[in-house]
C-alpha cells in the first residue's frame, strides 16, 4: 500500500474498523483458553489473527479506495467513448 493509502487509512479506515468490526482480543483469548491450549501458542495465535486482521482490513480499505476514485472519474465525464 502506498504512503497515502497508509496515511489515509490510519486516519479513516481505523477508526470505522474499530466501529463496525472492533478487533476484541479478550474474547479471542476466552476462545483460545477454552481448547487447552499452552499460554505461548495462545498469544501466537492471538497476534497472528491481530496481523491478518489488520493486513486484510488494509488491503480492503486500498482496493476501496481505488474503486471509489474510479468511480469518481466515470462520473466526471472523463470515461472514455465507446
Amino acid at each position: 500500500m502506498t504512503s497515502i493509502s497508509e496515511t489515509l487509512f490510519d486516519t479513516y479506515g481505523d477508526s470505522l474498523m474499530q466501529e463496525y468490526a472492533p478487533y476484541d482480543e479478550a474474547e479471542i483469548l476466552a476462545a483460545l483458553d477454552r481448547m487447552s491450549m499452552p499460554q505461548d501458542m495462545q498469544i501466537q495465535v492471538c497476534d497472528l489473527l491481530s496481523s491478518r486482521y489488520l493486513r486484510w482490513g488494509t488491503a480492503a480499505f486500498a482496493i476501496g479506495l481505488r474503486l471509489g476514485l474510479s468511480l469518481m472519474q466515470d462520473c466526471s465525464g472523463r470515461r472514455p467513448r465507446i
